[in-house]
Protein backbone atom coordinates (compact mmCIF):
# COMPACT_ATOMS: atom_id res chain seq x y z
CA UNK A 1 0.00 0.00 0.00
CA UNK A 2 1.24 3.46 -0.82
CA UNK A 3 0.28 6.07 1.75
CA UNK A 4 -0.06 9.61 0.47
CA UNK A 5 2.49 12.04 1.95
CA UNK A 6 1.19 14.15 4.80
CA UNK A 7 1.72 17.90 5.03
CA UNK A 8 1.11 17.72 8.79
CA UNK A 9 3.34 14.71 9.58
CA UNK A 10 5.94 14.51 6.78
CA UNK A 11 8.43 12.36 8.72
CA UNK A 12 6.03 9.59 9.73
CA UNK A 13 6.89 5.95 9.15
CA UNK A 14 4.59 3.36 7.55
CA UNK A 15 5.02 -0.32 8.42
CA UNK A 16 3.00 -2.82 6.35
CA UNK A 17 2.73 -6.47 7.37
CA UNK A 18 1.02 -9.44 5.77
CA UNK A 19 0.09 -10.70 9.24
CA UNK A 20 0.15 -9.43 12.81
CA UNK A 21 -1.64 -10.52 15.97
CA UNK A 22 -2.67 -6.92 16.67
CA UNK A 23 -1.59 -3.63 15.11
CA UNK A 24 -2.37 -1.81 18.37
CA UNK A 25 -0.12 -4.18 20.33
CA UNK A 26 2.66 -3.73 17.77
CA UNK A 27 2.44 0.06 17.99
CA UNK A 28 2.37 -0.02 21.79
CA UNK A 29 5.60 -2.03 21.84
CA UNK A 30 7.07 0.30 19.23
CA UNK A 31 6.24 3.37 21.32
CA UNK A 32 7.96 1.81 24.31
CA UNK A 33 11.12 0.99 22.35
CA UNK A 34 14.25 3.12 22.05
CA UNK A 35 13.31 4.06 18.48
CA UNK A 36 9.77 5.26 19.16
CA UNK A 37 7.74 6.25 16.08
CA UNK A 38 7.34 9.72 14.69
CA UNK A 39 3.91 11.29 15.09
CA UNK A 40 1.48 10.14 12.42
CA UNK A 41 3.25 6.81 11.88
CA UNK A 42 1.04 3.90 10.81
CA UNK A 43 1.09 0.12 11.12
CA UNK A 44 -1.08 -1.86 8.67
CA UNK A 45 -1.79 -5.59 8.64
CA UNK A 46 -3.42 -7.49 5.78
CA UNK A 47 -4.38 -10.18 8.28
CA UNK A 48 -4.85 -9.42 11.97
CA UNK A 49 -5.19 -12.62 13.96
CA UNK A 50 -5.91 -11.24 17.44
CA UNK A 51 -7.51 -7.88 16.78
CA UNK A 52 -9.22 -6.33 19.77
CA UNK A 53 -12.32 -4.22 20.25
CA UNK A 54 -13.72 -2.50 23.29
CA UNK A 55 -13.87 -4.43 26.59
CA UNK A 56 -11.73 -7.34 25.31
CA UNK A 57 -14.03 -8.07 22.38
CA UNK A 58 -12.36 -9.63 19.34
CA UNK A 59 -12.23 -8.07 15.88
CA UNK A 60 -12.17 -10.98 13.41
CA UNK A 61 -11.99 -10.44 9.65
CA UNK A 62 -11.01 -12.37 6.54
CA UNK A 63 -7.40 -11.90 5.40
CA UNK A 64 -6.67 -9.34 2.66
CA UNK A 65 -10.28 -8.17 2.40
CA UNK A 66 -10.44 -5.33 4.89
CA UNK A 67 -8.48 -2.56 6.58
CA UNK A 68 -6.86 -3.11 9.96
CA UNK A 69 -4.38 -0.45 10.99
CA UNK A 70 -3.16 1.66 13.90
CA UNK A 71 -1.87 5.23 14.00
CA UNK A 72 0.28 6.96 16.59
CA UNK A 73 -0.12 10.58 17.64
CA UNK A 74 1.10 12.72 20.50
CA UNK A 75 -1.84 15.11 21.13
CA UNK A 76 -0.42 16.64 24.29
CA UNK A 77 -2.59 19.73 23.72
CA UNK A 78 -5.75 17.80 24.61
CA UNK A 79 -7.07 18.16 28.19
CA UNK A 80 -7.69 14.86 29.98
CA UNK A 81 -11.38 15.65 30.41
CA UNK A 82 -11.71 15.83 26.61
CA UNK A 83 -10.04 12.57 25.60
CA UNK A 84 -13.28 11.46 23.97
CA UNK A 85 -12.56 14.06 21.28
CA UNK A 86 -10.15 11.53 19.76
CA UNK A 87 -13.03 9.06 19.38
CA UNK A 88 -15.03 11.77 17.66
CA UNK A 89 -12.15 12.61 15.31
CA UNK A 90 -11.65 8.96 14.34
CA UNK A 91 -15.38 8.21 14.01
CA UNK A 92 -15.96 11.21 11.78
CA UNK A 93 -12.91 10.43 9.65
CA UNK A 94 -14.34 6.98 8.87
CA UNK A 95 -17.91 8.25 8.54
CA UNK A 96 -16.99 11.06 6.16
CA UNK A 97 -14.96 8.66 4.00
CA UNK A 98 -17.77 6.09 3.81
CA UNK A 99 -20.38 8.75 3.00
CA UNK A 100 -18.70 9.16 -0.39
CA UNK A 101 -19.83 5.63 -1.25
CA UNK A 102 -23.05 5.11 0.70
CA UNK A 103 -25.59 7.48 2.28
CA UNK A 104 -26.31 4.87 4.96
CA UNK A 105 -23.11 5.44 6.97
CA UNK A 106 -23.78 6.56 10.53
CA UNK A 107 -21.89 6.68 13.85
CA UNK A 108 -22.97 4.55 16.78
CA UNK A 109 -21.78 5.82 20.14
CA UNK A 110 -19.17 5.44 21.36
CA UNK A 111 -16.78 3.89 18.85
CA UNK A 112 -18.54 2.15 15.96
CA UNK A 113 -19.49 3.17 12.45
CA UNK A 114 -22.51 1.48 10.91
CA UNK A 115 -23.96 1.12 7.46
CA UNK A 116 -27.68 1.08 8.08
CA UNK A 117 -28.00 -0.78 11.36
CA UNK A 118 -25.02 -3.13 10.92
CA UNK A 119 -21.46 -2.59 12.12
CA UNK A 120 -18.90 -1.79 9.45
CA UNK A 121 -16.05 -0.30 11.46
CA UNK A 122 -14.72 -0.20 15.00
CA UNK A 123 -12.23 1.99 16.82
CA UNK A 124 -9.99 1.17 19.79
CA UNK A 125 -7.93 3.99 21.28
CA UNK A 126 -5.19 3.50 23.86
CA UNK A 127 -3.98 6.61 25.66
CA UNK A 128 -0.97 6.90 27.93
CA UNK A 129 -0.33 9.73 30.36
CA UNK A 130 2.74 11.57 31.52
CA UNK A 131 1.88 12.89 34.95
CA UNK A 132 -1.43 14.68 34.52
CA UNK A 133 -1.04 15.21 30.77
CA UNK A 134 -1.78 13.11 27.72
CA UNK A 135 1.40 11.66 26.25
CA UNK A 136 0.53 9.24 23.46
CA UNK A 137 -2.56 8.02 21.63
CA UNK A 138 -2.70 4.81 19.62
CA UNK A 139 -5.76 4.81 17.34
CA UNK A 140 -6.66 1.36 16.07
CA UNK A 141 -9.21 1.06 13.27
CA UNK A 142 -10.86 -1.95 11.71
CA UNK A 143 -12.98 -1.33 8.62
CA UNK A 144 -14.81 -4.06 6.70
CA UNK A 145 -14.22 -3.24 3.04
CA UNK A 146 -14.45 -6.13 0.57
CA UNK A 147 -15.53 -9.06 2.74
CA UNK A 148 -19.06 -10.04 1.70
CA UNK A 149 -19.97 -12.86 4.11
CA UNK A 150 -20.15 -12.76 7.90
CA UNK A 151 -21.54 -16.19 8.84
CA UNK A 152 -20.81 -15.88 12.56
CA UNK A 153 -21.50 -12.13 12.81
CA UNK A 154 -25.00 -11.38 11.51
CA UNK A 155 -24.76 -7.89 12.99
CA UNK A 156 -21.76 -7.03 10.76
CA UNK A 157 -21.53 -5.73 7.22
CA UNK A 158 -18.97 -4.24 4.86
CA UNK A 159 -18.82 -1.51 2.28
CA UNK A 160 -18.85 -4.12 -0.48
CA UNK A 161 -21.79 -6.03 0.96
CA UNK A 162 -23.81 -2.84 1.38
CA UNK A 163 -23.14 -1.49 -2.11
CA UNK A 164 -22.46 -4.60 -4.24
CA UNK A 165 -19.11 -3.18 -5.33
CA UNK A 166 -15.45 -3.88 -4.56
CA UNK A 167 -13.14 -1.09 -3.42
CA UNK A 168 -9.49 -0.11 -3.51
CA UNK A 169 -8.40 -0.41 0.12
CA UNK A 170 -5.45 1.91 -0.35
CA UNK A 171 -7.71 4.71 -1.58
CA UNK A 172 -9.97 4.27 1.46
CA UNK A 173 -6.99 4.17 3.81
CA UNK A 174 -5.59 7.41 2.43
CA UNK A 175 -8.99 9.09 2.67
CA UNK A 176 -9.43 8.09 6.30
CA UNK A 177 -5.93 9.14 7.32
CA UNK A 178 -6.26 12.52 5.58
CA UNK A 179 -9.68 13.12 7.17
CA UNK A 180 -8.35 12.14 10.60
CA UNK A 181 -5.31 14.40 10.40
CA UNK A 182 -7.33 17.36 9.13
CA UNK A 183 -9.87 17.03 11.93
CA UNK A 184 -7.12 16.55 14.52
CA UNK A 185 -5.44 19.74 13.33
CA UNK A 186 -8.72 21.65 13.52
CA UNK A 187 -9.23 20.32 17.05
CA UNK A 188 -5.76 21.52 18.02
CA UNK A 189 -6.58 24.98 16.64
CA UNK A 190 -9.65 25.27 18.87
CA UNK A 191 -12.32 23.46 16.89
CA UNK A 192 -13.75 21.32 19.69
CA UNK A 193 -17.29 22.74 19.52
CA UNK A 194 -17.51 22.24 15.75
CA UNK A 195 -16.16 18.70 16.11
CA UNK A 196 -18.72 17.79 18.75
CA UNK A 197 -21.55 19.31 16.72
CA UNK A 198 -20.57 17.28 13.65
CA UNK A 199 -20.34 14.10 15.72
CA UNK A 200 -23.70 14.49 17.44
CA UNK A 201 -25.45 15.33 14.17
CA UNK A 202 -24.70 11.88 12.74
CA UNK A 203 -25.31 9.74 15.83
CA UNK A 204 -27.32 6.57 15.37
CA UNK A 205 -30.84 6.90 16.88
CA UNK A 206 -30.29 10.51 17.91
CA UNK A 207 -33.62 12.21 18.58
CA UNK A 208 -35.59 8.99 18.12
CA UNK A 209 -37.34 7.36 21.11
CA UNK A 210 -35.78 3.89 21.31
CA UNK A 211 -35.44 0.97 23.68
CA UNK A 212 -32.17 0.61 25.60
CA UNK A 213 -30.89 -2.06 27.97
CA UNK A 214 -28.90 -1.24 31.10
CA UNK A 215 -25.95 -3.34 32.22
CA UNK A 216 -28.20 -4.95 34.85
CA UNK A 217 -30.52 -6.23 32.10
CA UNK A 218 -33.41 -3.82 32.65
CA UNK A 219 -34.83 -1.96 29.67
CA UNK A 220 -36.20 1.53 29.20
CA UNK A 221 -37.31 3.91 26.48
CA UNK A 222 -35.14 6.95 25.99
CA UNK A 223 -34.02 9.51 23.41
CA UNK A 224 -30.37 10.29 22.67
CA UNK A 225 -29.75 14.03 22.93
CA UNK A 226 -26.00 14.63 23.10
CA UNK A 227 -22.64 13.46 24.46
CA UNK A 228 -20.76 15.03 27.36
CA UNK A 229 -17.18 16.29 27.09
CA UNK A 230 -16.09 13.15 28.96
CA UNK A 231 -17.81 10.98 26.35
CA UNK A 232 -20.92 9.95 28.26
CA UNK A 233 -24.10 9.47 26.25
CA UNK A 234 -26.81 11.91 27.33
CA UNK A 235 -30.27 10.34 27.08
CA UNK A 236 -33.67 11.78 27.93
CA UNK A 237 -35.48 9.26 30.15
CA UNK A 238 -38.95 10.19 31.42
CA UNK A 239 -38.15 13.86 31.00
CA UNK A 240 -34.78 13.72 32.79
CA UNK A 241 -31.34 13.76 31.19
CA UNK A 242 -29.31 10.71 32.25
CA UNK A 243 -25.60 10.28 31.49
CA UNK A 244 -24.39 6.79 30.56
CA UNK A 245 -20.78 5.68 30.45
CA UNK A 246 -19.47 3.20 27.88
CA UNK A 247 -20.97 -0.28 28.34
CA UNK A 248 -23.59 1.06 30.79
CA UNK A 249 -26.31 0.60 28.13
CA UNK A 250 -26.73 -1.48 24.99
CA UNK A 251 -28.70 -0.76 21.86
Amino acid sequence: MKIQPSIHYPTKTIKHFKMLPSTNDFVQNWVQSENSPKEGSIVIADNQTSGKGQAKNKWRVQPNQNLTFSMIYYPIFLPLDRLFALNMVASLAIHNSLKKYTPMAIIKWPNDVLIGDKKCAGILIRNTLSGKKLATSIIGIGLNVNQVAFPTLPEATSLAQATNQQYDKTVLLNEIIAAFENRLLRLKLGGYDALKKDYVQVLYQKGLPSTYTRSDGTSFVGTILDVSEEGQLLVSVHGKIVAFANKAIQF
